[in-house]
């Protein structure tokens, strides 16, 4: 698939490797016979999406790390699987001081319900953005008063869930398509219906974009504050993730689907698991690239939403090493 915002995509089985100081793909085709070599230059790539089956070897994988290249690993239904994440002399997330500060702010019960109420109140406010904007009648003020009455992590998450269950509620009004992506109950691992295999992906992909730019900044990922921490995963993201859900991910949804870019034949089923089809993951990804590529005016400032996550990620350090105020990004104007 075609690079674009310093990301590729590789959608068909082959070998990643390098060579001469560069990187190459070899496609194969389906008795996995060479079919195409291509450079990828090392110098114009951030990240790689591999959802295909794919051959890499150490070598590669230690050319990559020492480059600060990201990869993302896929099953054969799209789900997520990983990341390679670089952690070498090179990487950029190297501050002692920054990891001990969002070290103290985590174990800071008030100030780690502080930071974990602003992710929420962003899902909140910007989900409910969501739908007036679309005629779709919505409070943001219940769930606002209960994320100001909760008292832990708990509590917040239990706020976050209601909110959720509402939102989705409400897509049934704003996708128009109710035959094929009606909602009913929001279902992972592995999603039981179309709107939700959509939802997944589309998440996963905002999940990954707020990781790449966290890499960019000095923010550890693996300490978040609204989704605990734990051995297996890196949560920061996660959580950072939550205010621009609604404003990136939901939004594209809702465009695609209402456009008939996206319908009930852009997916396939197989042994009872539902995954999109390689051309539905070309429109999805186009159109994904486009919204990131997208410059929207902040003050006097114009930037493209990669740019507004890292800034907000930026603002979030600020918050934990300097106690400045952390107000989310909110999409509407300003109260």
């Amino acid at each position: 698939m075609q690079k674009n915002d310093r990301t590729h995509f590789i959608l068909s089985p082959g070998r990643l490797r390098r060579r001469d100081n560069n990187l190459y793909f070899d496609r194969y085709n389906e008795d996995e016979t060479l079919v195409q070599a291509k450079i990828l230059p090392i110098n114009a790539i951030d990240e790689i999406y591999v959802l295909a089956r794919v051959e890499i070897d150490s070598y590669t994988l230690a050319f990559l790390a020492d480059n600060n290249i990201l990869l993302h690993f896929f099953s054969p239904y799209q789900s997520f699987r990983g990341n390679f994440y670089p952690n070498t002399p090179n990487s950029v997330n190297k501050s002692g001081f920054v990891l001990l500060q969002q070290v103290r702010a985590f174990d800071d019960p008030k100030q780690r319900l502080y930071i974990a109420k602003a992710f929420t109140e962003g899902q909140i406010r910007n989900g409910v953005y969501n739908c007036i904007r679309r005629g779709v009648e919505m409070e943001e003020k219940p769930h606002l008063e209960a994320l100001e009455s909760a008292r832990s992590i708990g509590e917040v998450m239990a706020v976050e869930g209601a909110f959720k269950k509402e939102y989705y509620q409400r897509w049934n009004t704003i996708v128009k398509n109710q035959r094929s992506f009606k909602f009913t109950i929001r279902t992972k691992r592995p999603p039981a219906d179309k709107i939700n295999a959509m939802i997944s992906y589309v998440n996963t992909r905002i999940y990954n974009v707020v990781l790449s730019e966290i890499y960019k900044t000095e923010l550890d990922p693996r300490i978040g504050f609204l989704h605990e921490p734990n051995y297996r995963a890196l949560s920061l993201h996660l959580d950072v993730a939550e205010i621009f859900k609604p404003v990136i991910g939901d939004n594209l949804i809702f465009t695609l689907l209402n456009r008939e870019q996206i319908t009930s034949r852009s997916f396939q089923v197989n042994a009872g698991r539902i995954r999109f089809t390689n051309d539905a993951i070309k429109t999805i990804e186009t159109a994904m690239i486009g919204k990131l590529t997208e410059q929207i005016t902040i003050g006097k400032q114009r930037l493209t939403w990669r740019q507004i996550i890292r800034r907000e990620v930026n603002h979030l350090k600020r918050c934990i090493c300097e106690y400045d105020e952390y107000r989310p990004f909110y999409q509407g104007k300003p109260k």
